[in-house]
């Protein structure tokens, strides 16, 4: 494996730590980034080096995104990327409102009236208010993700791609 190589797997590896999918997650999707075609578990292992089993748990969590396919051919069962990494990290930001945000905005609006100390339930309050926002900026944020995905992207074009960017909810 070149240096490069090992350099952008190590950056994918924080990525997915950093996102709560596990390091070892990124790692093996990175690798399967770096193949032209699809591969088998045990050309995962050889590549990073990884245990069978953590690229089992690895491989289920990616195809949960789902950011991989996988395709039986004969007795082997063969693991390509589904997606590129922008679609992936528009996945995850979906993925992270609807397991994350959304499940707290619902809570804290169920339960606002059940807290009696007007100091507390204003807090409390202002933190239905943050998440409330937190949700928008990620609607906003996966929609763009959505606009640039259908839209070609170059180096040279990068300005007059973000003036057409909608912001409209839909």
């Amino acid at each position: 494996m070149s240096e490069v190589m090992r350099e952008v797997l190590d950056s994918l590896a924080k990525m997915g730590k950093q996102w709560d999918l596990g390091e070892s997650v990124g790692r093996v999707w990175g690798f399967l980034l770096f193949k032209s075609c699809p591969v088998t578990q045990k050309e995962i292992e050889e590549g990073t080096g990884y245990s069978r089993g953590l690229i089992s748990r690895s491989l289920k969590e990616l195809k949960r995104g789902p950011m991989i396919e996988v395709k039986r051919e004969g007795r082997e069962i063969r693991y390509s990327v589904n997606t590129s990494l922008t679609e992936s990290f528009n996945e995850l930001l979906k993925r992270f409102l609807a397991e994350n945000i959304e499940p707290m905005i619902e809570l804290l609006s169920t339960s606002q009236d059940k807290i009696d100390d007007a100091k507390v339930r204003d807090t409390f309050l202002a933190l239905l208010h943050e998440y409330k926002k937190l949700n928008l900026a990620v609607l906003l944020f996966s929609r763009i993700m959505n606009d640039i995905n259908t839209m070609p992207v170059g180096v040279e074009n990068i300005e007059e791609v973000a003036k057409n960017i909608s912001m409209k909810i839909r």
